[in-house]
């Protein structure tokens, strides 16, 4: 497999470049910052992987074979500006190898990431002010990187109607009706089954 020395995402303080796989479909690495144009992500500090990464449900028993594969888009943080972060850096109890994603309310795997605007906060009795968040769901952040929208659409769709599947080959632009198509069929329809998604839903309490 062909090797890229991706070296214009790599921090200064790294003195060997990272040495990442090129897809056979030549897919490669981007700036969080060039897809997000709109918003003041933290520039050439957050990039997204095409593959190669792990899942949530990584090491979780009983889920299905690709979950466990390192197959999946991932981001990571590749610069810190706070002199602690940058002394951690390389340390092994520092692993910035993959960002955590985590499950938003809406049922979506979620990527966190700061920005260059702030904010001003109590701590500790004293007023500070720190580095605003944006939260993005991956699945999009996905999207805008490898996936043509010529006609401009503005909604994501899983093509298997699977939200924690966020392989490229899962997703494809699309309309707000064409994204529902699949929510509205998979709706409860038979008494068990409205019981249960509110059980899931945790509307339920006993």
């Amino acid at each position: 497999m062909k090797q890229l020395k991706f070296e214009n995402l790599v921090t200064k303080e790294k003195e060997t470049p990272e040495i990442i796989p090129i897809r056979a479909d030549g897919l490669q690495p981007r700036k969080i910052e060039e897809l997000l144009s709109d918003i003041d992500i933290l520039p050439d500090t957050y990039v997204i992987y095409p593959t190669g990464g792990y899942h949530l449900f990584y090491e979780l028993p009983n889920t299905l074979p690709r979950y466990q594969e390192k197959i999946w888009p991932y981001a990571k943080r590749i610069k810190y500006t706070h002199p602690q972060n940058i002394q951690k850096q390389g340390r092994p109890d520092h692993d910035n190898s993959q960002g955590n994603l985590f499950f938003g309310t809406d049922g979506y795997p979620v990527f966190e990431m700061k920005r260059s605007s702030s904010r001003l906060t109590y701590d500790g009795g004293r007023m500070r002010r720190v580095p605003k968040i944006s939260l993005q769901r991956f699945h999009r952040l996905v999207a805008l990187a490898w996936i043509p929208n010529p006609e401009k659409k503005k909604n994501v769709c899983h093509i298997n109607d699977d939200l924690t599947n966020y392989l490229i080959e899962n997703l494809k632009w699309g309309t707000f009706s064409e994204n529902n198509r699949g929510k509205i069929r998979k709706r409860p329809d038979t008494m068990k089954q409205k019981y249960l998604d509110f059980v899931n839903k945790g509307v339920i309490k006993g």
